[in-house]
Order: C-alpha cells, then sequence, then structure tokens
C-alpha cells in the first residue's frame, strides 16, 4: 500500500512543481497589459485547483472510513471549508460554497464542481430530492471589491448543473432546467445555490428580492 501511495504522491509532485512554475511566472511578469497579467493569473489558480482536485481524488482511497469521517467532523474539517448542504422545509436542495464563482474568462478548473458532487455524494440522510423538471437558483453574495468576475459572462457557473445532473437533476438542457444568476452586494463572501421545481420560482424571487433567503 505505502509503495502506491508513494507513486500518487510522486505524481502529485511533478502537479505541484506546474504550480510553483504558474506562480513563478506570475511574479516575475513586468507586462503592462492587463490581458496578459489576468491570464497568467488564470494559469495559476487553473494549475492550484487542478491540484486540488486531483489530490482528493488520488489520496482519498488511502484513508480509512473511520478516519475520514473523523476527519469531516472536526472543527474547520475540508466540508465546513468548502460549503454545506441541505434539503429545506419546501425541498429545495440548498447548497452553500464558501467561496464565489471562478473567473473563467480564459480557462476554469473543475474545483467547484467537484467540490459540489462531494458534497452531494457525502449527504447522510434519505431526503435527497431529484428532478425530472428543475429551476437552478445561483446567487453569489460579495462587494464591487472582492468579486471574482463582475460580467455574468464571465462566471464559472456551468459546473454547477453538470455536477448535479444524474444525481438532482434528470438533464440540463434547456427544456428541463432553468437557471437564474443573481447577486447580492455583501460583506460576507459566499455563493448560494438552490434547486427546486420550476413552479417554485416566483416564490424564490420574491423571498430574494426581499432579503428573506
Amino acid at each position: 500500500m505505502m509503495e502506491l501511495l508513494k507513486e500518487q504522491v510522486a505524481i502529485l509532485q511533478k502537479d505541484a512543481q506546474k504550480v510553483l512554475t504558474r506562480l513563478d511566472a506570475l511574479y516575475e511578469t513586468n507586462s503592462k497589459s492587463k490581458v496578459v497579467v489576468e491570464r497568467a493569473i488564470d494559469d495559476y489558480l487553473w494549475e492550484v485547483e487542478s491540484l486540488c482536485v486531483k489530490s482528493r481524488i488520488r489520496l482519498d482511497g488511502f484513508r480509512s472510513s473511520k478516519n475520514e469521517s473523523d476527519l469531516f467532523h472536526q472543527e474547520n474539517s475540508p466540508i465546513e471549508v468548502a460549503g454545506s448542504i441541505e434539503v429545506t422545509f419546501e425541498g429545495w436542495l440548498h447548497i452553500t460554497l464558501n467561496t464565489l464563482l471562478p473567473n473563467c474568462k480564459y480557462r476554469v478548473s473543475g474545483y467547484i464542481g467537484n467540490t459540489i458532487s462531494r458534497l452531494v455524494k457525502e449527504y447522510e440522510y434519505d431526503d435527497l430530492p431529484y428532478f425530472e423538471n428543475a429551476f437552478l437558483a445561483i446567487v453569489e453574495y460579495c462587494n464591487h471589491d472582492n468579486h471574482n468576475a463582475l460580467d455574468n459572462d464571465n462566471k464559472g457557473w456551468k459546473m454547477i448543473p453538470n455536477a448535479l445532473k444524474g444525481r438532482v437533476i434528470k438533464d440540463d438542457n434547456q427544456f428541463i432546467l432553468s437557471i437564474g444568476l443573481f447577486s447580492k452586494l455583501s460583506e460576507d463572501v459566499k455563493c448560494e445555490i438552490y434547486v427546486m421545481p420550476p413552479e417554485d420560482g416566483g416564490i424564490f424571487m420574491e423571498r430574494f428580492t426581499s432579503d428573506l433567503l
């Protein structure tokens, strides 16, 4: 088992070197071009987030189920850092991510999608809803200074329905899934995700505009 673990760690060491290479490139850039700097930032973040996902996949199997369970119930555990998941009284799926949607202007990793997949998979109760048709509402709480992307077309939201497809929603095509992307000015940076029957969309909008979520 230790030999296999070392093999996986060796692979991750090579990926970690790519992260450092991107970070060095970002540090050494002297370009005055905003586009060049933004691309260098995205390249670095993509490598970091990809390394996180690869590490989860390659190393999770080496932890005993008991230790893994203990880990996820400790203070400041990974599941608390990543976010939380619940089913509301109305039967909506509610996911909270303790981060904002990534900027996908140039490239985007699978970090958010992988995090959501893990939260859904590790949901402990048997009331996880499944929708033949659904309304997906994504709400970012941020301000003009701490946002990741102002323009909606630069927000990495597409990985969210991909992570939910087959588990919570039947499909993500336009006749099955309706999507709303919203923002609220806030100092408390987070992303709230709601999945509900389409007919509950009006209830959601009323609560959203009245700050009742």
